[in-house]
Order: structure tokens, then C-alpha cells, then sequence
């Protein structure tokens, strides 16, 4: 059957599609939307532990806020000295070469607020002796620990612990470092008294305290040449939950404190690079040109096999008929007529000729009877059948789904015949 015009107009329209994708890749070279880092608590996040409203706090405070994908080598060389750097809880620390290039960038002027993961919160800073430490058993004891309304069922925790195994190491581990609420003290005007969620403290004997829970220090400022640092042993204070509850004052101010409050960049390198994740390394800047070079050529090479290329076929050569075009043409008229019947006598007339019969009357047992026992039905049933069909072919009209099933069922009567036929 000779394939309608619709189907040419669908398959014209098919290459405007995969042109549409086209023009979508191209101009990807020039902007790409920003994606997160696949960090749950980075400045993209809006869960809980995210970042993303201190982010916008941030941009609505100051006059220009900003983040950071780039390597912070690479970064520092254009960073401006009047600008404050803000690492908050990074999914790893800078190393040895990173740091170098940062502690230069302070010495000569820059500002920089570093938070410690409460995941991971160890870190130090050799040049400067300031250490991240986890809190150990008797300064957890000691620390104000704030009773929240949420834990109500404390002495059900409690029994819990005692059950537990003590060769669950890993459960050991996390219940000695988890987060504490406590009562934290700082010298911001504004926020005397915060609740503050820890799990470490900041060692430093030359730095200024800013934020402190009982014996142990929290949040330092300490000066470096003509720049100065902020760290601080936990980045809860800038979570959306903690926006949610009151904390973002404290959050300002503590970022304030690197006395530089007009120009933000928050760091999210240190998050990308800290996520073992392939697609966020494919959508990477540095290799993001070549992800969208091979996304083009994989486009268009499904293009080049999904559509026929060549040159327009020339007018004086006319397209072959289909050698049954007359069976074509039969079977649409029928369709659109949507009668059935003269379809159906057609085809149980030529096979009562084959079956021969005719010749065979009050003896039609002779010529069923093979057939049934091919079948492995009974011969009366297919009698019967025979009688049905037939009466339906005098009436004035049979529906297309009920001839087609008809014919079907007639069609494996006449190959059981001929399959005798062709074994004698």
C-alpha cells in the first residue's frame, strides 16, 4: 500500500524536531543555567541543611553576591582584596596548594570566613595554628547543652543506647559526634545569646573570640598581614532551618565580622569537587565544552539515520506501482464502505470450491473429518462453524472486526486442507 500523505508530513516535521534540539545545544557554549553540586547543604540546596536563603540574604544585604565554580587557585588571581570569601562547610577542605594561595591572598588584604563540616570538622591551618577539633567526652559533658521541646522521648534514646551493641562501632561513632544544641555566648550587640549546633571546637590562642559555648570556643577572628579570617567549628548557623528559627542576625554578623560587608562570594568548588559524582563532573566548566560537543555529534548522527538524505528525485521519473495496487484498492473501498459481508461470501465461496464440496453432498463427513482430525477439534464443531459463517454471508451487513476474526478462523480450516493436499 502506497504510504499516505500524512506520513510524509510527519516525517518532514520529525527533522524540524531534531533541528529544534540542535538550536538548543549551540548556544549552550555561551550560557549554561547554573546546577547545583549534588551537595545537599551547598547554597543551591533548599533542604533543610541547605544553604540557598543565607545565599539570598546575602544578596539582599550587600551589594553584590556571588558563587564561586572555579578552582580557588585559579579564582584568587582575580578576586578583589575589599571581597570576603566564604567557605561554609565545604564537602572538603582545601589542600596544601590551596591553602598557600589563600593565606597569600588574605596576607595582601582579602577576607576569608571558613565553617567546618559538621560531617567531617577536623581541619587546621598550620601557618596560623588555628586547629577544628571534635569535642571529647568531658567537654561534651560540660558543654550548656539547650533541652529542646522535640526531644521528648529522651528516656526512650536513652534505653536505646544501653541496648545497643557495644561492637556497632559505627553507631558508637556517630552518637560520640553528634550535634549539641548549646547555649553559645558572642559578642555581637545584637544576638548576646544564640542556641548553637556543634559537634567540635576551635583551637587558636592568638585569635579573637567571637562565639563561645562554655569552656570551648566556636567562632575566632584572627588577623593575617593586612586580612583577616573568621572560623568558626560548625556552619548549622547558616542552614535554612536555622534562617527558619531565628539565626540569620547571628549568621550576618558572623560573616560581618570579617569587615568587609559590601562583596560576598560564597565557594561552591570545594563542594563540586567533593561530590564523586559523573554528572556533575560532565556539566564541570572545564569539561562542560566537551560534553556538549559530544551530545551534538550523538544528535546528529541520530538525525543522519533517522531521515533520508540525497537528492530530490527528478519528475520525469515516476514512482514504481505497487505490484497489488488492484488489492490496495479493493481492500480501501471496502474499509471506507465498512461492510464486511461481501468480503466474508468472497472468501468462504472459494473455499467451499477448494474444499470440492459440492461434490461431497450428505457425504460432507469425507472431507471435514481429515480436517478436524489436523486441528485436533471436533468435526461437528467445525460443521457447525461452516453452517454459521455461511448464514452470516446472506445478511445484509457484518462489522470489519467480526468478518476479519471470521476469516481468520476459516483461513485455519483452509490450510488444514491443504496441508492434506500437500501430504498426499
Amino acid at each position: 500500500m502506497n504510504p499516505p500523505s500524512r506520513n510524509k508530513r510527519e516525517r518532514r516535521n520529525a527533522g524540524w524536531i531534531w533541528l529544534f534540539f540542535l538550536c538548543l545545544l549551540i548556544p549552550l557554549h555561551l550560557w549554561f543555567p547554573e546546577l547545583g553540586t549534588g551537595a545537599l547543604d551547598d547554597s543551591y540546596s533548599a533542604s533543610a541543611s541547605g544553604k540557598k536563603a543565607f545565599f539570598l540574604l546575602l544578596e539582599l544585604e550587600s551589594y553584590n553576591t556571588e558563587r564561586n565554580r572555579v578552582p580557588i587557585s585559579v579564582f584568587l588571581q582575580t578576586l578583589d582584596y575589599d571581597e570576603t570569601l566564604c567557605l561554609l562547610g565545604p564537602a572538603r577542605y582545601p589542600n596544601p596548594q590551596e591553602w598557600s594561595a589563600i593565606l597569600s591572598w588574605v596576607e595582601e588584604g582579602g577576607h576569608l570566613v571558613i565553617t567546618a563540616n559538621h560531617d567531617h570538622p577536623e581541619f587546621e591551618i598550620d601557618a596560623l595554628n588555628i586547629s577544628v577539633k571534635y569535642l571529647d567526652e568531658t567537654e561534651r559533658e560540660n558543654l550548656p547543652v539547650v533541652e529542646s521541646e522535640k526531644k521528648g522521648t529522651e528516656d526512650e534514646s536513652e534505653n536505646k543506647q544501653k541496648d545497643l551493641d557495644s561492637s556497632d562501632l559505627l553507631s558508637l561513632l556517630n552518637d560520640q559526634h553528634s550535634l549539641l544544641d548549646g547555649q553559645a555566648t558572642t559578642v555581637f550587640p545584637d544576638a548576646l545569646s544564640i542556641i548553637w549546633q556543634t559537634n567540635a571546637q576551635v583551637i587558636s590562642e592568638s585569635g579573637q573570640k567571637l562565639i563561645s559555648v562554655g569552656e570551648t570556643q566556636q567562632a575566632i577572628r584572627q588577623v593575617h598581614g593586612e586580612g583577616e579570617i573568621v572560623v568558626a567549628a560548625s556552619s548549622k548557623i547558616f542552614s535554612n532551618q536555622s534562617m527558619i528559627d531565628g539565626g540569620s542576625v547571628p549568621a550576618f554578623r558572623l560573616i560581618e565580622s570579617a569587615e568587609a560587608p559590601d562583596f560576598f562570594v560564597v565557594d561552591e568548588s570545594l563542594n563540586a569537587s567533593g561530590t564523586s559524582k559523573v554528572v556533575a563532573l560532565l556539566i564541570d566548566p572545564t569539561f562542560r565544552p566537551l560534553t556538549i560537543q559530544l551530545l551534538i555529534t550523538l544528535l546528529i548522527f541520530g538525525w543522519w539515520h533517522s531521515t533520508r538524505f540525497g537528492p530530490v528525485l527528478s519528475s520525469h521519473i515516476l514512482p514504481r506501482h505497487n505490484i497489488v495496487s488492484h488489492t490496495d484498492n479493493v481492500g480501501n473501498l471496502h474499509f471506507k464502505n465498512g461492510n464486511g459481508r461481501a468480503l466474508l461470501y468472497s472468501y468462504l465461496k472459494q473455499l467451499f470450491t477448494e474444499l470440492h464440496l459440492r461434490r461431497f453432498r450428505g457425504k460432507e463427513h469425507r472431507v471435514i473429518d481429515p480436517i478436524a482430525r489436523r486441528m485436533k477439534t471436533d468435526p461437528e464443531k467445525i460443521a457447525a462453524f461452516l453452517k454459521h459463517v455461511s448464514q452470516l454471508s446472506k445478511s445484509k451487513k457484518i462489522k470489519r472486526h467480526q468478518m476479519g476474526d471470521l476469516i481468520r478462523r476459516l483461513a485455519e480450516i483452509r490450510q488444514a486442507a491443504r496441508h492434506g493436499k500437500q501430504q498426499g
